[in-house]
């Protein structure tokens, strides 16, 4: 077992955009958000990039055995030896900063123990079932297949990052072109860890790209089984029938140069 080190919520950090402003709410979050071409060479400051691990440390995963780890390239030579391993993507080498994702195979048995002693001081577990819950972790994940698992839990973690940039006001780039025994080799991972993402952070050279559209719900969402697809409420899809009309009518009201 490791002598792992804890630590609470983050309760200090950032409360505005980089720029000033405030903070994005998690919606305006969601409907902004785009992967970035081509970033500025200009930093990202350091309280800002350590915020967003805090915060992907709070993502949610099985047993609490919270498996991401993340490897932080900020140096423009490592980011340019990264860039290689990276089908030679160029915001690899432009962005000031990228996190690779990944987690190693069985280092989660060397948390598990701690992590149960901790929450059961924590309030978040009973000591009288800390042997039944470690037999259930280590049976279920020593039968699961393992990148499958790794891989599920990380990008829970790699996703909170990607959202809390964007809240900052940063751009970022969720990348999977990438070669991971180079990506390995280059930045001397474990051989038996599993690459997940690189993401690229930190501010556009170019606008956002346009909204490419997304599934109608009712193609992508089904109702108590497969096949049945789900309908919109009436009152949801009166709202989007007015929303449409009202877009069209301010498009017709453009003046024409």
């Amino acid at each position: 077992m490791n002598t792992a080190i804890f630590q609470d919520k983050p309760a200090t950090y950032p409360k505005s955009q980089i720029n000033g402003a405030p903070l994005k709410s998690i919606l305006q979050i969601l409907l902004d958000r785009r992967a970035t071409a081509h970033f500025k060479s200009d930093p990202v400051p350091d309280e800002y990039v350590e915020s967003i691990l805090r915060f992907a440390a709070q993502a949610p995963s099985g047993y609490n055995l919270q498996p991401w780890r993340f490897l932080l390239v900020r140096e423009k030579e490592n980011r340019r030896r990264l860039q290689k391993a990276a089908m030679d993507q160029a915001k690899v080498g432009e962005a000031p900063v990228v996190v690779v994702a990944f987690a190693i195979k069985d280092d989660w048995k060397n948390y598990l123990d701690a992590i149960l002693q901790e929450g059961v001081r924590r309030g978040a577990g009973k000591a009288e079932q800390t042997d039944t819950v470690k037999k259930m972790a280590t049976d279920f994940l020593d039968e699961f297949p393992a990148a499958v698992w790794l891989n599920r839990h990380t990008m829970i973690a790699f996703t909170t990052m990607m959202l809390v940039a964007e809240a900052y006001g940063l751009d970022t780039a969720p990348m999977e072109g990438f070669d991971p025994e180079a990506v390995k080799a280059e930045l001397g991972l474990p051989a038996d860890s599993e690459v997940v993402g690189l993401l690229t952070i930190g501010f556009a050279n170019e606008p956002d790209k346009a909204y490419g559209g997304r599934l109608a719900l009712n193609e992508i969402v089904y109702e108590e089984e497969y096949g049945r697809h789900w309908t919109e409420s009436a009152n949801l899809k009166s709202q989007r029938m007015f929303a449409e009309i009202s877009r069209k009518e301010k498009e017709t009201l453009q003046p024409a140069f």
